[in-house]
């Protein structure tokens, strides 16, 4: 065995390995901290948890969790039949209010579902995740993280519920539309406006121009006193400029790429007529083919509630159907 003498040479060999071991570990140690923290990323779109609930009829439902902006939404999902291979169009439909899915707004996510569209209902941040869970304790409701914002956060909710739709191979990604009712119209229309694969966008009785609303809303002594309301609108928009602007839902028209059907009750109070002619005005100054349809019969909340009411004015009954006859002639001439 050859004998060998440190000298300079070997001297800075040696100093070399050495700095070259501990750029390993601190190499190593690095990936280790950087891998557990990509391992926990919140990734908006991402599932946590998919449970089946059912099914109603031939139509399986399925609540899934999803991240939107690091909280954990819910969502129900409702599938329909199809042929092995066949990749399903989706309807995004947000429901009206900040309670959750109500049970007409299931029944008429089934209706969808049954003309052959998948149908996926975000619960929006801060909510229960349907009629079901208001009934049980607090501690007991199956909810969605993060507080109520009205028209802003949940606008992510859905955008990101988009995303959901990409976890699923049957899922056809070129066709996907939005569809609302009231607070869900206008969600609706502005994530419509941030996401140009959207292929139509469908809004029932929403809140066009937020400046005539509220003005309306105290012109007739009409303004809520709930803490959402107050914390949100304030005591108008010069209290609360940026809240306002952020929820105008005709100065996101201009960015709307996809055909855009509004329906609207005339008999509606809450959301009166004029917020439709708000947007038709809005809509005639682009390029996207665009429908505004009045119903002359029809009070706020027809679309989702008149069909399941037993006492309920004739005329807005046969209204209503004629909207959802409406409503599948939109999207069927759009999803094609």
């Amino acid at each position: 065995m050859k004998n060998i003498t440190p000298g300079k040479n070997t001297g800075i060999t040696m100093k070399k390995s050495i700095i070259t071991e501990l750029l390993c570990l601190l190499l190593l140690f690095f990936l280790q901290f950087t891998g557990a923290a990509f391992a926990g990323q919140k990734t908006d779109g991402s599932i946590v948890s998919r449970k089946y609930m059912g099914k109603k009829g031939k139509v399986k439902i399925f609540n899934i969790t999803y991240y939107s902006d690091g909280l954990k939404v819910k969502g129900l999902m409702y599938i329909p039949p199809a042929k092995k291979g066949t990749k399903l169009p989706v309807v995004i439909f947000n429901h009206d209010g900040m309670s959750g899915i109500s049970e007409s707004h299931e029944k008429s996510s089934l209706r969808i579902a049954n003309k052959g569209y998948a149908v996926f209902c975000p619960a929006y941040r801060g909510e229960p995740t349907s009629y079901r869970d208001r009934k049980k304790p607090k501690e007991k409701r199956d909810r969605s993280e993060g507080e109520l914002e009205v028209a802003k956060g949940e606008v992510n909710d859905v955008l990101n519920a988009i995303k959901v739709m990409s976890n699923f191979k049957w899922v056809n990604k070129k066709k996907i539309a939005l569809a609302g009712a009231s607070h869900g119209a206008l969600i609706s229309l502005i994530a419509a406006s941030k996401n140009h694969s959207v292929r139509a966008v469908i809004c029932a009785y929403g809140v066009m121009d937020i400046y005539k609303w509220y003005k309306y809303l105290k012109d007739n002594n009409k303004l809520g006193k709930d803490k959402i309301t107050i914390k949100t609108y304030g005591n108008g928009p010069r209290d609360k400029p940026r809240n306002f602007a952020v929820r105008n839902g005709i100065s996101y028209v201009k960015n709307i790429k996809c055909p855009v059907l509004i329906l609207q009750g005339a008999k509606d109070t809450i959301v009166p007529q004029e917020q439709a002619f708000y947007a038709a005005e809005a809509l005639k100054k682009t390029k996207v083919k665009w429908e505004v349809i009045i119903y002359s019969h029809c009070l706020h909340g027809f679309l989702i509630y008149v069909p399941y009411l037993k006492k309920v004015d004739k005329l807005e009954k046969q209204q209503t159907e004629l909207a959802w006859q409406r409503f599948f002639r939109f999207l069927k001439t759009n999803m094609r």
